[in-house]
């Protein structure tokens, strides 16, 4: 009898078992004539292996057994014959036994054999990362090994990029990192050409375009994710070698694979045995990372706003790396994509020349912001409707009207139109201003001269800018903003959630539930579900006249509204109640907290609990005891409902309680808590509390972290590495 593994394919029983089990079922059916129900979906367990030895034989059990063999080598599902299961079986065993033996030339004898039969994708993903791993002792050490022939390279190659496509990618890792150390450059290419064309060897677009949307902490990548970003940068590496920017630069921009900053520092690393190609490395990756941020604009504006927020230093540095790459004979971005070419294939938008110049205006940087104007001008590019609504909202953020006003009649003196948001921007200052009547004045031109040019929803964006302050002031500007409103209702544009919540809020900072009540009756009419906002507005309201049955009011009007509330929709609202920083607020909050704990459709989750946990900490709103008792009774919750906090509840929690004052005891609590649930310590956690320590400046305690991440043998990214490095210093 043949063994068996739980990594391998199942083995078929002998043909005397076979038979013997033949002769039972045979009888078994002459009781009945149903048939015996097919073996469940793949995914199912297999029942145990069958040997002689087992004494009794369950029929059903292994001609189950069988069946799931069938099913799982033979996807067509259709009728296999003996001689195919026996050569399935033969061929598994053959190649187990050379593993077991660490025998190369049988594995080779083995796998070549499967790919003739076409059995390969009988094997399991561990059977891969084996076989690929113990072939890697192949690989050529120096340039002169001579049995490094085609025949071998193609061996261990097939089977390294098999393991790489179930996400075992150390082999194909181990083999271009050996083809960058003997400078085969182009062996390196061909492998990474041949491993991105599987099926999961890159990214989703969407995931990468959000990345730079708060990089102030980078994740740690996965091991899957790791290992395809090393290949990506074994490829540079290659096109490095060869001199080969262009290449480089095609390849990178074509391929969906995030390289994370620690993944291409420990990369650099690893070619640290010839100093010229880690230089040019650096250089190209560095260039690439630019010009793959400027392919994708909704991602460089963000960080381009992180940066501003952070540091205007390296914003201009930004700045200054892509003004570099857009100049010269080797510019590999253009201005516009007016100017794109086969050696700069990326382009700046407008949108992001005007993030530049808006944050370089919001920072005060008015010597930078001119000299970006003139370079606008020295690449040919004229500021369209897009940049001066940048520079009108920064001037009219500042409440600075007279420079919006400027801005205007510049913008309007270069020919430039203005669209349905210039109009918005210029209202809601002057309302902001006071000065009621010219914003009105500039509705009127909206709705004669621009509102058909509009689209819906840029027209719906106008007509809530004027809503919204006309309700802030006096009776006489409301009646107004009512009119407005009918005549959205009648004309269009049609109200939307927005609309309809802005008069929800004016009722009710009136105590008007009348008005309320009537409002929502029209929301109903007109198709408009209410959002959180809607149903925060309604529920605050009634917290104002002291309802204490208020937030069952709100759930009654979710389900008249036909809001089937889940838990997403439940947390935001208690979100909203939290940010009220009240102890009103905070009952309701506990109060719709009971009314998840009863439905077992929208139980309350770790995001839920840990928002209510890190509201209680944001701001000084509650006594030292009242939060005590408040933070007792969510954990006392968590524990009924059978709720652990993970890593990432965890690190909200610690990095709330150090921005508070008072939170210190607290935080390390969370994180002594953290130790003893054995909850795995991240490279983030230690980030957030090394770094909220520092700027506490609790230098002695951040020591002790310090220490105790090292003894506990922790191995940090250069980032935490820093932190640590420095609390060191401070301490001496």
């Amino acid at each position: 009898m043949l063994a068996s593994s739980s990594r391998w394919v199942a083995c078929i029983p002998s043909s005397s078992a076979r038979i013997a089990v033949r002769a039972a079922f045979v009888s078994s059916k002459n009781k009945s004539k149903n048939k015996v129900a097919k073996f469940p979906p793949k995914q199912a367990s297999l029942p145990p292996p069958f040997t002689e030895q087992n004494g009794a034989v369950d029929p059903v059990a292994v001609l189950q057994l069988r069946q799931h063999i069938i099913e799982r080598h033979n996807p067509s599902s259709e009728e296999m014959d003996e001689s195919r299961l026996q050569l399935v079986n033969r061929l598994s065993f053959n190649l187990k036994e050379a593993l077991d033996k660490q025998d190369i030339p049988l594995i080779r004898k083995s796998w070549e054999e499967l790919r003739r039969a076409k059995y390969l994708h009988i094997l399991t993903p561990p059977v891969l990362q084996q076989t690929s791993r113990l072939l890697t002792s192949l690989l050529p050490r120096d340039s002169l090994d001579k049995q490094w022939d085609s025949g071998r390279r193609s061996f261990v190659e097939e089977v390294a990029l098999a393991a790489a496509a179930v996400d075992s990618t150390d082999a194909l890792n181990t083999c271009v990192a050996t083809y960058l150390r003997l400078g085969y450059s182009t062996a390196v290419v061909e492998l990474f050409e041949k491993f991105r064309h599987l099926p999961n060897a890159q990214e989703s677009s969407d995931l990468l375009e959000g990345e730079a949307a708060d990089d102030t902490l980078e994740l740690i990548p996965s091991r899957a994710h790791s290992g395809r970003a090393n290949l990506l940068l074994a490829a540079i590496a290659a096109y490095a070698q060869e001199g080969s920017f262009q290449k480089a630069l095609k390849v990178f921009l074509d391929t969906n694979i995030h390289c994370p900053t620690q993944a291409v520092e420990e990369f650099s690393k690893t070619l640290s045995y010839d100093p010229i190609l880690r230089t040019r490395f650096d250089v190209y990756i560095r260039r690439l990372e630019l010009a793959k941020s400027v392919s994708r604009p909704g991602s460089l504006s963000k960080h381009i706003s992180n940066l501003a927020k952070r540091s205007v230093p390296v914003l201009e540095e930004l700045y200054n790396s892509i003004l570099e790459a857009m100049t010269g004979p080797d510019a590999f971005i253009a201005s516009d994509a007016k100017f794109i070419t086969s050696t700069a294939p990326v382009a700046l938008t407008e949108a992001t020349w005007a993030s530049f110049l808006s944050y370089f205006l919001r920072r005060e940087q008015n010597d930078r912001a001119a000299a970006l104007w003139k370079d606008m001008a020295k690449f040919g590019i004229r500021p369209g409707v897009v940049t001066w609504n940048m520079v009108l909202k920064v001037y009219s953020d500042r409440g600075a009207i007279d420079q919006v006003l400027v801005s205007w009649r510049t913008m309007t003196a270069q020919g430039v139109k203005p669209d349905g948001m210039t109009c918005r921007i210029l209202m809601s200052c002057l309302f902001e201003a006071k000065r009621t009547a010219e914003a009105l004045q500039w509705f009127k031109t909206f709705q004669a001269d621009i509102e058909q040019s509009c689209s819906i929803e840029q027209s719906l964006l106008v007509y809530n800018a004027v809503l919204h302050p006309l309700l802030h002031l006096g009776r006489k500007d409301a009646e107004i903003a009512f009119q407005i409103f009918k005549r959205m209702q009648s004309h269009g544009p049609a109200p939307d959630v927005v609309s309809y919540n802005t008069m929800l809020s004016y009722a009710g900072r009136q105590g008007d539930f009348r008005a309320m009540a009537a409002t929502i009756s029209e929301m109903g009419s007109a198709g408009v579900v209410g959002d959180v906002f809607t149903f925060s507005t309604i529920l605050s309201a009634l917290l104002k006249v002291g309802r204490a049955d208020a937030p069952q009011m709100v759930v009654n009007i979710m389900r008249k509204q036909g809001v089937k509330a889940n838990v997403a929709t439940y947390g935001a609202i208690i979100q909203w109640q939290m940010e009220e920083q009240t102890v009103e607020h905070l009952r309701a909050a506990l109060a719709l907290l009971d009314e998840m704990e009863k439905d077992a459709e929208v139980k309350p989750n770790e995001i839920t609990y840990t928002s209510v946990l890190a509201g209680l900490y944001r701001g000084s709103w509650l006594s030292g005891e009242q939060l005590a008792w408040y933070k007792e009774d969510i954990k006392a919750r968590m524990k009924k409902m059978n709720v652990t906090l993970r890593a990432g509840g965890y690190n909200i929690l610690i990095r709330g309680c150090l921005r508070e004052p008072n939170g210190l005891e607290d935080a390390l609590g969370y994180f002594r808590e953290m130790r003893r649930n054995r909850v795995t310590l991240s490279e983030d956690t230690w980030y957030i509390l090394l770094s909220g320590l520092l700027g506490r400046e609790e230098w002695e305690v951040a020591r002790e972290i310090v220490d105790e991440m090292f003894s506990s043998g922790a191995q940090p990214g250069e980032r935490v590495l820093r932190l640590a490095n420095k609390i060191r210093k401070r301490q001496g």
